[in-house]
Protein backbone atom coordinates (compact mmCIF):
# COMPACT_ATOMS: atom_id res chain seq x y z
CA UNK A 1 0.00 0.00 0.00
CA UNK A 2 3.07 2.09 0.21
CA UNK A 3 1.84 5.61 -1.63
CA UNK A 4 -1.64 5.43 -1.97
CA UNK A 5 -2.57 8.09 -0.16
CA UNK A 6 -0.10 10.39 -2.55
CA UNK A 7 -1.55 8.46 -5.45
CA UNK A 8 -4.95 9.34 -4.43
CA UNK A 9 -4.11 12.97 -4.39
CA UNK A 10 -2.56 12.82 -7.76
CA UNK A 11 -5.44 11.16 -9.66
CA UNK A 12 -8.46 9.33 -7.68
CA UNK A 13 -9.28 6.13 -9.67
CA UNK A 14 -13.01 5.01 -10.71
CA UNK A 15 -12.61 1.29 -9.90
CA UNK A 16 -9.61 -0.66 -8.09
CA UNK A 17 -9.13 -4.40 -7.81
CA UNK A 18 -9.20 -6.02 -4.24
CA UNK A 19 -9.84 -9.46 -2.56
CA UNK A 20 -12.15 -9.65 0.35
CA UNK A 21 -8.78 -10.16 2.85
CA UNK A 22 -9.06 -9.15 6.31
CA UNK A 23 -5.91 -8.47 6.72
CA UNK A 24 -4.90 -5.72 10.23
CA UNK A 25 -1.81 -3.67 10.96
CA UNK A 26 -0.42 -2.82 14.31
CA UNK A 27 -0.74 0.37 15.51
CA UNK A 28 2.81 0.48 16.32
CA UNK A 29 3.24 2.91 13.47
CA UNK A 30 6.35 4.57 14.53
CA UNK A 31 9.23 2.09 14.21
CA UNK A 32 7.15 0.56 10.80
CA UNK A 33 8.59 0.57 7.61
CA UNK A 34 5.03 1.66 6.11
CA UNK A 35 2.88 4.95 6.70
CA UNK A 36 -0.12 4.98 9.13
CA UNK A 37 -1.82 6.87 6.64
CA UNK A 38 -1.17 4.53 3.51
CA UNK A 39 -2.99 1.90 5.48
CA UNK A 40 -5.98 3.41 6.79
CA UNK A 41 -6.61 5.24 3.16
CA UNK A 42 -6.94 1.48 1.99
CA UNK A 43 -8.63 0.47 5.43
CA UNK A 44 -11.27 3.27 4.34
CA UNK A 45 -11.63 1.95 1.12
CA UNK A 46 -12.02 -1.81 1.66
CA UNK A 47 -14.56 -1.03 4.31
CA UNK A 48 -16.65 1.26 2.36
CA UNK A 49 -20.17 -0.32 1.12
CA UNK A 50 -20.20 -1.72 -2.69
CA UNK A 51 -21.30 1.65 -4.50
CA UNK A 52 -18.92 3.94 -2.76
CA UNK A 53 -16.50 6.09 -5.52
CA UNK A 54 -13.65 4.35 -6.27
CA UNK A 55 -15.71 1.01 -6.51
CA UNK A 56 -14.14 -2.23 -5.44
CA UNK A 57 -14.13 -5.00 -7.95
CA UNK A 58 -13.53 -8.51 -7.17
CA UNK A 59 -12.28 -10.80 -9.40
CA UNK A 60 -11.08 -14.21 -9.86
CA UNK A 61 -9.27 -16.78 -11.39
CA UNK A 62 -11.18 -17.42 -14.46
CA UNK A 63 -13.94 -15.07 -14.17
CA UNK A 64 -14.67 -13.87 -17.58
CA UNK A 65 -16.68 -10.88 -18.90
CA UNK A 66 -14.74 -7.49 -19.45
CA UNK A 67 -11.78 -9.08 -17.69
CA UNK A 68 -10.90 -12.12 -19.64
CA UNK A 69 -11.06 -13.22 -23.31
CA UNK A 70 -13.12 -16.06 -23.69
CA UNK A 71 -11.95 -17.21 -27.87
CA UNK A 72 -8.05 -17.91 -26.69
CA UNK A 73 -7.39 -19.53 -29.54
CA UNK A 74 -3.36 -19.93 -28.61
CA UNK A 75 -2.74 -16.63 -30.77
CA UNK A 76 -2.99 -13.12 -29.61
CA UNK A 77 -6.10 -12.12 -28.79
CA UNK A 78 -5.03 -8.05 -28.85
CA UNK A 79 -5.18 -6.59 -25.63
CA UNK A 80 -6.44 -8.98 -23.47
CA UNK A 81 -6.63 -8.97 -19.36
CA UNK A 82 -6.81 -12.30 -17.50
CA UNK A 83 -7.09 -12.87 -13.45
CA UNK A 84 -4.94 -15.71 -12.88
CA UNK A 85 -5.20 -15.57 -9.11
CA UNK A 86 -6.27 -15.82 -5.90
CA UNK A 87 -9.11 -17.82 -6.02
CA UNK A 88 -11.54 -17.81 -3.30
CA UNK A 89 -10.33 -20.74 -1.40
CA UNK A 90 -6.82 -18.92 -1.29
CA UNK A 91 -8.38 -16.00 -0.07
CA UNK A 92 -10.32 -18.16 2.79
CA UNK A 93 -6.90 -19.85 3.82
CA UNK A 94 -5.14 -16.70 3.93
CA UNK A 95 -7.42 -15.31 6.20
CA UNK A 96 -7.57 -18.05 8.42
CA UNK A 97 -3.83 -19.00 8.88
CA UNK A 98 -2.77 -15.20 8.31
CA UNK A 99 -0.45 -15.91 4.87
CA UNK A 100 -1.60 -12.57 2.93
CA UNK A 101 0.31 -13.27 0.05
CA UNK A 102 -1.63 -16.26 -1.31
CA UNK A 103 -4.59 -13.62 -1.40
CA UNK A 104 -2.20 -11.42 -3.59
CA UNK A 105 -3.74 -10.98 -7.37
CA UNK A 106 -1.98 -12.09 -10.50
CA UNK A 107 -3.05 -10.98 -13.99
CA UNK A 108 -1.19 -11.44 -17.33
CA UNK A 109 -1.74 -8.32 -19.70
CA UNK A 110 -1.73 -9.78 -23.33
CA UNK A 111 -0.46 -6.98 -25.82
CA UNK A 112 -0.52 -7.01 -29.34
CA UNK A 113 3.08 -7.67 -29.08
CA UNK A 114 3.39 -9.83 -26.12
CA UNK A 115 2.49 -11.76 -22.79
CA UNK A 116 3.22 -9.82 -19.42
CA UNK A 117 2.46 -10.98 -15.87
CA UNK A 118 1.76 -9.11 -13.08
CA UNK A 119 2.86 -11.07 -9.92
CA UNK A 120 2.20 -9.21 -6.85
CA UNK A 121 2.79 -10.56 -3.96
CA UNK A 122 1.86 -14.24 -5.04
CA UNK A 123 3.64 -17.17 -3.32
CA UNK A 124 3.65 -20.40 -3.31
CA UNK A 125 -0.30 -21.73 -3.23
CA UNK A 126 -0.71 -19.05 -6.00
CA UNK A 127 1.57 -20.43 -8.41
CA UNK A 128 0.22 -24.13 -7.88
CA UNK A 129 -2.74 -22.94 -8.69
CA UNK A 130 -1.77 -20.97 -11.86
CA UNK A 131 0.39 -23.70 -12.95
CA UNK A 132 -1.98 -26.37 -12.64
CA UNK A 133 -5.03 -24.26 -14.33
CA UNK A 134 -3.29 -21.52 -16.62
CA UNK A 135 0.07 -23.11 -17.74
CA UNK A 136 -0.35 -23.33 -21.07
CA UNK A 137 -1.68 -19.07 -21.01
CA UNK A 138 1.74 -18.14 -19.09
CA UNK A 139 3.50 -20.72 -20.73
CA UNK A 140 7.35 -18.73 -22.30
CA UNK A 141 6.07 -15.37 -21.10
CA UNK A 142 7.41 -12.26 -22.45
CA UNK A 143 8.07 -10.22 -19.53
CA UNK A 144 7.52 -11.42 -15.87
CA UNK A 145 6.92 -8.05 -13.08
CA UNK A 146 8.51 -10.64 -10.00
CA UNK A 147 6.64 -12.03 -7.14
CA UNK A 148 8.04 -9.87 -4.06
CA UNK A 149 9.13 -7.43 -6.74
CA UNK A 150 12.14 -10.03 -6.69
CA UNK A 151 13.13 -10.01 -3.21
CA UNK A 152 13.96 -14.00 -1.68
CA UNK A 153 11.33 -14.81 -0.07
CA UNK A 154 11.85 -18.62 1.24
CA UNK A 155 9.57 -19.71 -1.73
CA UNK A 156 9.92 -22.35 -5.01
CA UNK A 157 10.74 -20.90 -8.41
CA UNK A 158 9.97 -23.99 -10.03
CA UNK A 159 7.08 -21.70 -11.73
CA UNK A 160 10.03 -20.15 -13.49
CA UNK A 161 10.79 -23.50 -16.04
CA UNK A 162 7.01 -22.82 -17.08
CA UNK A 163 6.99 -19.46 -17.32
CA UNK A 164 10.59 -18.87 -18.83
CA UNK A 165 10.41 -15.34 -19.17
CA UNK A 166 12.18 -13.31 -22.32
CA UNK A 167 12.43 -10.73 -19.18
CA UNK A 168 12.20 -10.02 -15.27
CA UNK A 169 11.82 -6.60 -13.92
CA UNK A 170 12.98 -6.43 -10.36
CA UNK A 171 11.92 -3.77 -8.08
CA UNK A 172 13.69 -1.77 -5.56
CA UNK A 173 15.69 -3.81 -2.74
CA UNK A 174 19.15 -3.66 -1.64
CA UNK A 175 20.89 -6.54 -3.54
CA UNK A 176 21.40 -8.71 -1.15
CA UNK A 177 17.93 -9.20 -0.72
CA UNK A 178 16.88 -9.97 -4.55
CA UNK A 179 16.40 -13.31 -5.43
CA UNK A 180 19.60 -13.37 -8.27
CA UNK A 181 20.13 -16.92 -8.02
CA UNK A 182 16.82 -18.28 -9.13
CA UNK A 183 17.53 -16.16 -12.39
CA UNK A 184 20.91 -17.07 -13.20
CA UNK A 185 20.77 -20.52 -12.41
CA UNK A 186 18.56 -21.28 -15.26
CA UNK A 187 20.07 -18.49 -17.62
CA UNK A 188 16.73 -15.98 -17.47
CA UNK A 189 17.64 -12.31 -17.63
CA UNK A 190 16.36 -9.62 -15.47
CA UNK A 191 16.53 -5.72 -15.00
CA UNK A 192 16.25 -4.04 -11.41
CA UNK A 193 15.37 -0.67 -10.71
CA UNK A 194 18.65 -0.11 -9.15
CA UNK A 195 20.62 -1.05 -11.97
CA UNK A 196 18.22 0.45 -14.54
CA UNK A 197 16.07 3.26 -12.99
CA UNK A 198 12.72 3.41 -13.79
CA UNK A 199 12.01 0.90 -17.13
CA UNK A 200 8.94 1.08 -19.38
CA UNK A 201 7.76 -1.07 -22.04
CA UNK A 202 6.05 0.26 -25.28
CA UNK A 203 3.46 -2.31 -26.23
CA UNK A 204 2.97 -0.78 -29.46
CA UNK A 205 6.35 -2.04 -31.35
CA UNK A 206 7.80 -5.12 -30.72
CA UNK A 207 7.62 -4.40 -26.59
CA UNK A 208 10.35 -2.19 -26.43
CA UNK A 209 12.45 -1.98 -23.66
CA UNK A 210 13.25 1.79 -22.02
CA UNK A 211 15.38 3.00 -19.01
CA UNK A 212 15.71 6.17 -17.15
CA UNK A 213 19.03 5.66 -16.45
CA UNK A 214 20.97 6.99 -19.79
CA UNK A 215 24.51 5.11 -18.25
CA UNK A 216 22.89 1.47 -17.95
CA UNK A 217 21.07 2.13 -21.40
CA UNK A 218 24.59 2.98 -23.15
CA UNK A 219 26.11 -0.09 -21.33
CA UNK A 220 23.80 -2.08 -22.74
CA UNK A 221 23.04 -0.94 -26.08
CA UNK A 222 25.90 1.68 -27.51
CA UNK A 223 23.20 2.67 -30.51
CA UNK A 224 20.91 3.77 -27.26
CA UNK A 225 18.47 7.04 -28.42
CA UNK A 226 16.17 9.64 -26.17
CA UNK A 227 12.24 8.71 -26.57
CA UNK A 228 10.60 11.88 -25.87
CA UNK A 229 7.69 9.98 -26.25
CA UNK A 230 8.34 7.33 -23.12
CA UNK A 231 10.86 10.45 -21.45
CA UNK A 232 13.87 7.25 -21.36
CA UNK A 233 16.45 5.94 -23.18
CA UNK A 234 15.96 2.96 -25.69
CA UNK A 235 17.50 -0.44 -24.80
CA UNK A 236 16.32 -3.17 -26.91
CA UNK A 237 13.25 -5.11 -28.03
CA UNK A 238 12.06 -7.63 -25.23
CA UNK A 239 9.45 -9.77 -27.87
CA UNK A 240 10.34 -9.90 -31.23
CA UNK A 241 6.60 -11.91 -32.65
Amino acid sequence: MDGIADLFEYCRPTNYYDTDNDKEMSDEWEDSPYREEDWLLYKELRDSPPDTNPKAIRVFSGDTGIHRRKDWNGKSPGDAFYTLAPTPQLVNEANEDGEYNDASYVFMYWSPTGRIVLSGDSHDKSWEHILATHSRLVANVDLLIAPHHGRKSGRSYEFLDVLKPKMTFFGNAPSKDLAYSAWRSRKLPYITNNMAGSMIVDCDDHMSLYVTNEEFARDENENTFYSERNHSWYVKEISLS
